[in-house]
């Protein structure tokens, strides 16, 4: 890809990134505010971080490293904050493991499913082995957080209470990771068609502007 279109739709999503991580600065981390909203907003925080060092590292060096690097802890930091916001802090109120949810829970393993797949595709890419290893790694978290996003959006609103406001959070959080898939398969396969790049970036770029929002109207009757 071009390297002057590279940079600007880095710093197009760098700067998406830091506008939800601002809105979840004034909207969430306030005293007696939902630990899940902060949750979230950290993970916007570390899309933040990861996409401000890919433009570091473009300006400085000219490309990014082809081994494991710092803006890889940005993404897998950030589907570790909404799986662990997910699973730990909402899943036990949703899911009660009853035989009535069981299907709902085995159709939910379709995100992880994809995920592994996407990884194993990524590891037979031609890319430098540190590079789609990465990549891979990557992917087992997306999948991870993807199976709660998923889950808690499949599951009947009768089960869900006051949690079903938040269903559009959970569609956005899986646009947010097939984006980050999508970046990363056509990266490890070196795809040089320009045009094909801005398919992930748009994704990426509308997940990381809506998230927040979405997450804070489908809140507003929760107390805090």
């Amino acid at each position: 890809m071009n390297y002057d279109i590279e940079i600007i739709c880095n710093s197009l999503l760098c700067i998406a990134a830091l506008a939800g991580f601002i809105y979840s600065l004034i909207k969430f981390f306030k005293p007696k505010k939902a630990l899940y909203k902060k949750m979230v907003g950290c993970a916007l925080g570390c899309l933040f971080i990861e996409r401000l060092y890919e433009i570091v590292q473009y300006v400085i060096v000219g490309d990014l490293p082809q081994v494991f690097q710092i803006g890889t802890f940005g993404n897998i930091g950030c589907y570790m904050f909404l799986f662990s916001a997910n699973y730990g802090a909402i899943d036990s109120l949703i899911d009660d493991k009853s035989d009535e949810l069981k299907k709902y829970r085995l159709a939910a393993l379709a995100a992880p499913l994809i995920a592994v797949v996407s990884a194993i595709v990524i590891l037979l890419s031609p890319s430098d082995p540190g590079r789609k290893i990465t990549c891979a790694i990557e992917e087992l978290f997306v999948g991870a957080s993807a199976y709660y996003s998923l889950k808690h959006l499949i599951i009947p609103k009768e089960y869900l209470d006051f949690f079903s406001g938040i269903r559009a959070f959970h569609a956005i959080s899986l646009v947010l990771a097939v984006g980050t898939t999508v970046e990363d398969i056509i990266w490890c396969y070196q795809v040089s068609v320009q045009a094909i790049w801005y398919i992930p970036y748009a994704i990426l770029l509308f997940s990381m502007l809506t998230l927040a929002p979405a997450l804070e109207r489908g809140t507003k009757q929760w107390r805090t």
